[in-house]
This record gives structure tokens, C-alpha cells and sequence, in this order.
């Protein structure tokens, strides 16, 4: 306060008043004090959980992902978002995208169609219970 330009006639400096536009990262979208960014797994990372490594915007963070993921389910790391500006921080959201390989080697592609032939999963099936 008081930081601005002097009044008039003598009178006290008004207040200086900052606007900062902060625009979003290919890797992070901000919303409130909220991050958001992708978390890519692959299938059987999905499938059978896992431990992966994520960046905040100041630190890497260790994370677990529970088995059964699903492509745009979300995980929130409290307190690794952006700056609130009274000491305190917003939440770190990442997105869960399952991604599958374009290229295959030939393990690859046999062991997947392994899983085709053994499977009894069918995500187009709806159950009514």
C-alpha cells in the first residue's frame, strides 16, 4: 500500500497495483492454484500398478499407482501446485493417460495377442447389477 504514485495536491501515494498473467506450459495447465498435467502409463503399468516419478513445478515426486488405472481417472498430490501468495499451495492433479504402443516388436505384438487369446475382459460388456 502506498507503493503507487503521489496524490494530488499533496496528497498520500495511492497504491500500485501489479497484474501478472501467467500463461499455461505445454506440461502444466493452472486453474485457481490448482496444476494440472498428463501422467502417461502404459497398459500394463495401468493394469498392475506401479511407482512412478512425476515433476511438480519445483521438485520431483515419488507416486503410486494403484492396479486397474483407467485413462482419465485423476490423482491428486496435495500441497505441489502453484503458490496461493498467504504460504500456502495448491494440488498437483494429474490426469491418467494409458497410451499404447504404435510400434511393436514381435515379442511385443506375440504377447499381446497371448493376452487377447487368455482374456475375459470385455470393457463393452456392461454388467447390470
Amino acid at each position: 500500500m502506498g507503493q503507487g504514485k503521489p496524490g494530488e495536491n499533496g496528497g498520500k501515494p495511492g497504491d500500485l497495483l501489479i497484474k501478472i498473467i501467467i500463461e499455461n506450459d505445454p506440461k502444466y495447465k493452472l486453474q485457481g492454484v490448482d496444476l494440472y498435467t498428463n501422467l502417461y502409463l502404459t497398459p500394463w503399468e495401468a493394469a498392475l500398478g506401479t511407482k512412478v516419478n512425476l515433476f511438480s513445478i519445483d521438485e520431483e515426486v515419488s507416486l503410486y499407482i494403484p492396479q486397474g488405472m483407467q485413462s482419465g481417472e485423476t490423482l491428486r498430490i496435495n500441497g505441489k501446485g502453484y503458490y496461493n501468495g498467504k504460504g500456502g499451495r495448491g494440488d498437483l492433479i494429474a490426469q491418467v493417460q494409458v497410451m499404447v504402443p504404435k510400434v511393436m516388436t514381435p515379442e511385443e505384438k506375440q504377447l499381446f495377442t497371448k493376452l487377447q487369446e487368455v482374456s475375459k475382459y470385455n470393457p463393452r460388456k456392461i454388467e447390470l447389477t
